[in-house]
């Protein structure tokens, strides 16, 4: 017969380990809200340069929910090679939106 040694939990076998702080989320939480709260403020303020500050809030949003709500941060590297290419198509899909909107003054050549 095999010896097992010691009697010490495995972390794996333990539901528990991989749970989050309840006050970690409820923080990000509250950046999260944070942040669309000032997305609106920014957009009833009719401000110049609005679009930049909007793109910046959710690109902050989004690789908030990623490392914490996706659990990035205690993910291997291919997992992390994934969600790098999902956020650089994510850069690309907002840069011709910018890239249109920058553009409209010029009008159709």
């Amino acid at each position: 017969m095999a010896s097992h040694g010691t009697h010490e939990t495995d972390i794996h076998d333990d539901p528990t380990a991989h749970a989050d702080n309840p006050a970690m989320v409820f923080a990000v939480y509250v950046v999260l809200l944070i942040g669309a709260i000032v997305t609106i403020a920014i957009s009833f303020a009719h401000m110049e340069g609005a679009i930049y500050l909007h793109m910046l809030i959710s690109t902050i949003q989004v690789c908030i929910v990623g490392y914490y709500w996706m659990h990035l941060k205690r993910s291997d590297a291919l997992t992390w090679l994934t969600a790098g290419t999902a956020f650089f198509f994510m850069l690309i899909l907002f840069a011709l939106p910018l890239g249109d909107y920058l553009t409209r003054q010029l009008g159709g050549l």
